[in-house]
């Protein structure tokens, strides 16, 4: 089975947060083409949650993590708004549908945050583009966090090893 390398097409997205409701709306109203996330049925109830992780086959949508491998995996693990709450409540869109939830692990969701593609960027046209741009900004993130730790728990580990 040929892999593909999510780094081999298209430009990369530059990432923006936006912090006021105008910004919000500005950059809402901007969007161009179809807006695949107001598609799908409203994630309605208490039990919704289920549905979400059973339709991302119980893994996070980014990294693939299994999140039924454990307990712990499970309860740290989110509901993934993809284009997050914080642009769509102001704009009276309702984010809590089909197609903008996913299961997510704890760790890519407090790396993608509120970020999001800048508005010009093409990944805005599909949900598969929009999830392949978000695994290349958490990718980015993650290697930032892995450059700004790796010194001081390879010092801890040697430490615990007697080095």
């Amino acid at each position: 089975m040929q892999t593909t390398n999510p780094q081999s097409t298209a430009t990369r997205a530059i990432f923006v947060r936006l912090t006021t409701e105008k910004e919000r709306t500005e950059f809402y109203a901007s969007l161009d083409g179809p807006k695949w996330w107001i598609n799908g049925k409203r994630k309605d109830s208490d039990q919704g949650w289920v549905e979400v992780f059973r339709d991302s086959w119980w893994k996070c949508i980014f990294c693939g993590r299994d999140l039924a491998a454990s307990t712990d995996a499970l309860v740290e693990a989110t509901e993934e708004h993809l284009v997050p709450r914080s642009l769509l409540e102001p704009n009276g869109v309702e984010p809590s549908v089909a197609h903008n939830m996913a299961a997510c692990c704890a760790s890519c969701n407090v790396l993608k945050g509120e970020c999001i593609p800048a508005k010009d960027h093409p990944c805005w046209k599909s949900r598969q583009a929009y999830v392949k741009e978000c695994y290349r900004f958490i990718s980015s993130q993650r290697l930032k966090q892995y450059l700004r730790y790796r010194d001081h728990v390879e010092k801890v580990l040697r430490e615990r090893a007697g080095e």
